[in-house]
């Protein structure tokens, strides 16, 4: 029998040729004839764009040249074809393509031509449905290994409830046979309640997942393993639909849960005997509680006994730090009144220990308002501020402490280097700077005690003002330096505070600013304080008249005999006519006596039979044209002024009192 032929004679075919060549360009491949010489004779624009080869007759160019960027050899292939009409052969060859590497389904087939065999070459592009076999075939690997280390055990079947596949956990859940079927999994778990029902095959949660159940977290009791042990598992069964929304099987995921029930029953039990140990103790514990109680209440007495002893201590070492920094501003009052009567019939030298006396006595002020701050918990009054130069405060503290600088250092000379600036200008109360001052200046001194050099420096910048005291003593190591600004420590032993320099540093954060400390042992100390720079604008200077005296009645009430004798005979030397009163009842009766009325009430706070605010409140009320203030020894409180028309803080300065009663209300 003659084999059929599979060549193609085209004179046959019987095909025009415009019709043959619209279909040869129409069909989706590349094509190309080559005739009997194996050369090529006509190719469509597909094999063109593939091969990058120009079908032209003329040109006549062989078949092992008209394939130039296939990477793969195509002998074996034309010759195959070659061999006869049953050989057609088609393989997948890569071409290098101009938009990359393409890979391409070659096919020839053998033309009957007058004078031989010719051949045809069709080329399919199937790069991209390739691509998607590799990326599929990753993704269901992917899912297969995923599927694979799922420690759960998972099982799919289909409608029919045949496994259609096993994960490798569920595979390891009966290793002496494996379930193909939901009815043969069932004989084999013999599945109960975990209070021991057992389970009709209809009622297996994969079988309502088939009838379109979804089932979570179910709980049952199976028998698996080699030893056929008994499990608990968890179960969760999902029905599978296809893209019409039909139930085409369903998966199951069952969990292992027997160690997580044992301890959940385990806990229960050790609750249960807690509860019964606890009704058997429960006596016991009334008891301890009792002995609880007691020995608390023993310990909270014995803290609160330690906790007195701590703020005594506490207050015995304010105490003795607020005599240091009395004593300080003391010490050049007492040498300035030597000095002041040593040269009593010189007015020069008398008017200057004068000043001297007052400055110190107005750093005493400062301190003793600073404790009442500290006891009232208030922070210092803005409205008290006022621009001081910090270069005329070295100045006066030098002054203040010179007459003492022989005695502190003790048979040695103490060197002087001033390095003032001009306008080293901050804001603030000046006896609580001129205190800090003479703090580090006595700690120089002490540093000192053989004699040195003490420097005082103030530097100003754009923004800032520096106060720089520098002395040549022991200086500090660096655990000292460190600790320095800290309350109640102190190196000189039972000689010293703990709150000279911690003074300082309150008084500095107080004024907006921060101190540095430089010190290196046996060579001297270096303390800076570094303040906001206050404006540089100067008030305009305003020439007072002379102030005209007018004379007033005035009523004070002052519980202290010194104070009180003082205040009258400052007010009747400026022309009033005074009458005293020594507390608050004895007030309110000269007020409603007066007549004609007072025109000034000036009255402390602290008396002995109430506050001054009730005197000075009764007065306004009866007599609201009476100019009324108030004299303290502490710091006033914020809004305090609002009671009466002024506020005078002790020591009350001369200016400031006589100005106020002479005001008008």
């Amino acid at each position: 029998m003659t084999q059929p032929s599979v060549g193609l004679d085209f004179a046959r075919i019987g095909i025009p040729g415009l019709r043959l060549e619209a279909l040869f360009e129409g069909v989706p491949l590349a094509l190309a004839v080559f005739d009997a010489e194996l050369r090529l004779v006509s190719a469509n624009a597909r094999y063109g764009e593939l091969t990058g080869v120009a079908a032209k007759p003329s040109t006549k160019m062989s078949i092992y040249d008209a394939f130039p960027n296939a990477l793969a050899d195509l002998t074996d292939q034309i010759d195959t074809a070659l061999r006869g009409p049953a050989a057609i052969t088609t393989v997948p060859v890569p071409f290098q393509h101009r938009s990359g590497r393409r890979l391409i389904e070659t096919t020839f087939a053998t033309l009957s031509e007058e004078g031989g065999r010719g051949l045809l070459f069709a080329g399919n592009d199937v790069s991209e449905r390739e691509d998607l076999r590799e990326t599929l075939s990753r993704n269901v690997a992917q899912l297969e290994s995923i599927f694979d280390v799922i420690p759960d055990s998972v099982r799919v079947f289909d409608t029919e409830g045949r496994t259609v596949r096993s994960n490798t956990q569920a595979l390891q859940d009966h290793p002496s046979g494996q379930p193909s079927t939901l009815r043969e999994l069932w004989q084999l778990d013999r599945p109960r309640t975990v209070d021991g029902t057992s389970l009709f095959m209809h009622e297996h949660p994969t079988a309502r997942a088939l009838r379109g159940e979804r089932v979570r977290g179910e709980t049952l009791a199976v028998r698996r393993g080699a030893d056929d042990m008994p499990l608990i598992i968890e179960v969760n069964s999902n029905p599978l639909y296809d893209e019409q929304g039909k139930i085409r099987g369903a998966v199951t995921v069952e969990r292992d849960v027997t160690v997580k029930t044992q301890l959940a029953k385990a806990l229960e039990e050790e609750a249960r005997r807690t509860a019964e140990l606890y009704e058997r103790v429960s006596t016991e514990a009334e008891r301890l509680e009792r002995m609880v109680q007691e020995r608390t209440q023993e310990l909270l007495a014995l803290q609160e006994a330690r906790s007195r002893e701590r703020r005594l201590a506490a207050v015995g070492q304010l105490a003795a730090g607020v005599m240091h920094d009395v004593n300080n501003a003391l010490n050049p009052i007492m040498a300035a009144a030597y000095l002041l009567e040593a040269n009593a019939e010189n007015p020069t030298a008398v008017r200057d220990y004068a000043v001297r006396i007052a400055k110190a006595a107005e750093t005493g002020a400062a301190t003793a308002a600073r404790v009442g701050r500290f006891i009232r918990q208030e922070p210092l009054q803005a409205e008290r501020e006022e621009p001081v130069d910090l270069s005329l405060v070295c100045d006066e503290v030098v002054a203040m402490t010179r007459p003492l600088w022989a005695e502190r250092a003790r048979g040695g000379v103490i060197h002087f280097e001033r390095e003032l600036a001009e306008g080293a200008v901050a804001r603030g109360i000046a006896g609580e700077l001129r205190e800090a001052l003479l703090n580090l200046v006595q700690n120089a001194l002490d540093a000192m005690a053989g004699g040195g050099t003490l420097g005082l420096r103030t530097t100003v910048t754009e923004s800032e003002v520096r106060l720089e005291v520098r002395d040549s003593g022991i200086g500090m190591s660096a655990e000292v330096r460190e600790r320095a600004f800290e309350p109640f420590f102190t190196t000189k032993g039972r000689a010293g505070t703990g709150l000279g320099l911690a003074e300082v540093y309150g008084i500095v954060k107080r004024h907006r600013g921060h101190a540095e400390i430089e010190s290196t042992p046996g060579i001297g100390t270096t303390i800076r304080l570094i303040f906001p720079r206050a404006s540089q604008q100067q008030p305009p200077e305003v020439t007072e008249a002379p102030r005209q005296r007018v004379a007033r009645k005035v009523l004070l009430v002052e519980d202290h005999p010194d104070s009180r004798e003082f205040m009258q005979a400052l007010l009747e030397s400026d022309g009033h006519k005074v009458d005293t009163a020594t507390c608050v009842q004895e007030g309110r009766a000269l007020l409603e006596q007066a007549d004609p009325p007072y025109e000034v009430l000036v009255s402390d706070i602290g008396l002995p039979d109430g506050s001054g605010w009730d005197l000075i409140s009764f007065a306004r009320e009866r007599w609201p044209a009476m100019r009324a203030g108030a004299v303290t020894g502490w710091e006033p409180r914020a809004g305090a002024a609002a009671v009466g028309d002024f506020i005078l803080r002790k020591p009350v300065r001369t200016s400031e009192l006589l100005a106020q009663v002479a005001a008008e209300g």
